[in-house]
């Protein structure tokens, strides 16, 4: 299974729309590791989770087609994760053509996602999309994959969702946008062993929000999978989805290097823009 992390910032991107604080200044001075686009993953070139603005810029950058993507699961709804006027340009002939005939795109999500796809292709058919409404804790053949949604808490009264991506005996966990798991979600993950972990580490130095986590609470989740067998040392935890506003504590910022040295002792790595992962 190879990852790539097409983006690993909050909604604003890193450094922010119009923000002249102190890390994205920083950002914009220093470039590399320190410059963010909105989030979201690709499995073996052909899953994708979530599909926010800065998709295409992410697969220009990284010379990668779109026409590859088979199957995008969605998170939840908001904009930066779901960003339906891009999908338009899947019609064809009148934005794209392909070389060969293609499948429909095949795209899964909560009930809010499904509101979101339907108000915005009342004939989904015409642009080469199919819509199919997942359950959380109940499992999926996704193409090569077992996909199983998760329900946490992070905009209620939406259901948000993590994912456990399964494929030949790995497991991923991506959980972003969400805080602190329940314990359903816990218990749930109690019979498994996950190979990669990644968590939302939006407020990362600082407190931790009614949506989102901290590095805090990425160390709590991780202390409590080992205790449950859940994952071991060989586990690789990654912490991902920040802003500038987490990045910038009272003291000091946590730029790449910073966030790194911090988190290693807890056994974390920090995303960035293109980090491929291999399991």
């Amino acid at each position: 299974m190879k990852i790539k992390y097409l983006g690993t910032a909050a909604a604003e991107s890193i450094p922010a729309m119009f923000c002249e604080c102190s890390f994205c200044q920083y950002a914009r001075k220093v470039g590399g590791r320190e410059i963010r686009k909105r989030s979201g993953v690709v499995i073996d070139d052909e899953l994708m989770i979530d599909f926010s603005p800065d998709v295409n810029a992410a697969f220009m950058e990284y010379g990668m087609s779109l026409a590859n993507i088979k199957n995008i699961i969605f998170t939840h709804s908001h904009p930066d994760h779901a960003c339906m006027l891009d999908l338009e340009y899947r019609k064809t002939p009148s934005y794209c053509l392909f070389e060969k005939e293609h499948e429909n795109l095949h795209i899964f999500g909560n009930r809010e996602v499904e509101k979101l796809v339907f108000e915005h292709f009342p004939n989904s058919k015409e642009f080469g999309l199919d819509f199919t409404y997942i359950k959380p804790f109940c499992s999926y053949e996704i193409g090569s994959f077992e996909v199983t949604p998760l329900s946490v808490i992070h905009c209620p009264p939406e259901d948000a969702y993590i994912y456990l991506i399964e494929k030949d005996g790995k497991c991923f966990l991506y959980g972003n946008d969400t805080t602190m798991f329940t314990d359903q979600v816990f218990d749930f993950l109690a019979n498994k062993y996950l190979d990669i972990v990644s968590l939302d580490c939006t407020c990362a130095g600082n407190g931790s929000g009614r949506s989102h986590m901290n590095f805090a609470d990425n160390v709590v989740v991780r202390e409590r999978f080992i205790k449950n067998g859940t994952s071991d040392e060989k586990t690789i935890f990654i912490s991902h989805h920040f802003s500038h506003n987490g990045l910038r504590t009272d003291d000091k910022l946590l730029t790449y290097d910073n966030f790194s040295q911090l988190a290693a002792p807890y056994g974390f790595i920090m995303s960035y823009d293109g980090m491929d992962i291999l399991i």
